[in-house]
């Protein structure tokens, strides 16, 4: 509500840049790859470089004066003997919290710039990464939609898509393709997600906050628009009622939407050629 359209910016220069841990090369995926990227846009680093206070100063770094942390999170799985049953292990899953400061917060350091990943559109390879996904598409009509019951994805013909100010029409069909294969990625042979049945329902509109931001972390790594577009906000926007209801609904769907990105890109020649 506060920022509307701007929320894309601190996307910039954040999904594609690879904002990871510089001591253990952990790449920082889901939620806290738009942490890493709020940091930097609101205090304007340029390195990609982070580390907890313990870490680098384990190097014999020091911060400088008046540096504040940002929080990044993971789940980590604790194992608990079964207090009914002892011989059975519950595996207990923990959320845990890091603080950790970037590579321009180092005093006598020299970080490594955010480098320039741009990745150069092709549709060829998304035609590809959806003929290797096998997903059955139709085109046809003037709807876009994912069908759970029939599984099959709907998508109007390629030349019936308009450019916007922020899309062209090529930019508009794949980013809409895409939206669409994360919600077939949600089907209970894949990634068993609840779609939730009735339009309006907070299970409909988590399950479009999971395609939107799926659809624009993939738009991202495959090239087809290095930054979320205005569009994207808007889209989201359209489902505000959903995050304020529940408040741990966008790091949620960060989560899936990460799950989401990790599953399709698996059908993508040119990863896997990098891999």
């Amino acid at each position: 509500e506060k920022h509307g359209t701007e929320w894309t910016k601190p996307w910039s220069s954040s999904i594609a840049s690879s904002h990871h841990n510089k001591f253990t090369k952990t790449q920082y995926k889901g939620t806290n790859t738009f942490w890493t990227g709020l940091a930097c846009y609101v205090h304007g680093f340029t390195s990609n470089e982070w580390g907890t206070f313990k870490q680098w100063s384990s190097k014999g770094y020091k911060l400088k004066k008046g540096s504040k942390g940002t929080d990044i999170f993971y789940f980590d799985f604790i194992e608990k003997k079964n207090p009914d049953n002892k011989e059975e292990i519950d595996i207990i899953p923990m959320l845990k919290g890091f603080v950790v400061f970037n590579a321009e917060q180092i005093e006598n350091y020299e970080p490594v710039k955010i480098e320039d990943n741009k990745v150069v559109f092709d549709d060829k390879r998304i035609d590809n990464l959806v003929m290797n996904s096998q997903a059955k598409i139709k085109h046809g009509g003037d709807k876009a939609f994912y069908s759970p019951s029939h599984d099959f994805i709907q998508m109007p013909n390629k030349q019936d898509f308009k450019g916007t100010n922020t899309s062209t029409s090529k930019e508009s069909y794949y980013g809409t393709l895409l939206h669409e294969l994360a919600h077939w990625t949600g089907h209970e042979k894949r990634l068993k997600r609840d779609f939730g049945k009735r339009f309006g329902s907070n299970s409909y509109a988590f399950e479009e906050l999971v395609a939107e931001t799926s659809s624009t972390f993939l738009s991202c790594l495959l090239g087809l628009n290095p930054t979320p577009r205005e569009d994207n906000a808007i889209y989201l926007n359209n489902w505000l009622s959903v995050l304020k209801k529940d408040k741990k609904a966008m790091v949620k769907a960060f989560g899936l939407a990460q799950k989401v990105s990790d599953y399709l890109l698996e059908y993508d020649v040119e990863v896997k050629k990098v891999a």
